[in-house]
């Protein structure tokens, strides 16, 4: 499994992969993993994905995706080391189904009138943490705890002027 499809996706170069929901950030993912993986399942729960429609029509145009909408991902199971499938049940008919696959990226979640919120709740009374859950830290990464640093989406990143 995996979070970040610019890190973590040359790792996958080659192979299968899923893409967990439809919002921008996922559809963004897909579009990018394309471009590295032999082919990318997009599993979307809802109807329809809610990315913006230019994302989707760049989307549609990639031979190598294909969109699942109507899907509860049900289990995602490998042999504890590595992912080697998917299951998701269909809203549609009703069915478990399996997608074959070497890994699944899943996108940060995203709260209505927040935006994207980091994976952060497991340090909070360690480390100071912004009002939206983000790693402070100044020009340097530096965190509120010394002698330890943070970078990646997850920070409040210093704006530099």
């Amino acid at each position: 499994m995996a979070y970040c499809p610019h890190c973590d996706g040359p790792l996958f170069k080659g192979k299968r992969v899923a893409v967990i929901g439809g919002g921008n950030s996922d559809v963004e993912a897909a579009i990018d993993l394309a471009g590295i993986v032999s082919a990318v399942t997009l599993i979307e729960f809802g109807r329809e994905l809610r990315a913006d429609a230019v994302l989707q029509k760049k989307l549609k145009s990639l031979l190598n995706v294909t969109v699942v909408t109507q899907a509860q991902t049900t289990e995602i199971s490998g042999d504890g080391k590595k992912v080697d499938g998917l299951a998701y049940t269909d809203h549609a008919t009703g069915e478990s189904r399996r997608v074959e696959l070497e890994g699944v990226f899943v996108q940060i979640g995203l709260v209505p009138k927040i935006g994207l919120v980091p994976n952060t709740e497991w340090l909070k009374g360690t480390v100071e943490l912004s009002k939206h859950g983000e790693i402070v830290v100044d020009a340097k990464g530096a965190t509120s705890v010394p002698g330890v640093f943070a970078a990646g989406d997850v920070t409040t990143v210093p704006s530099r002027s």
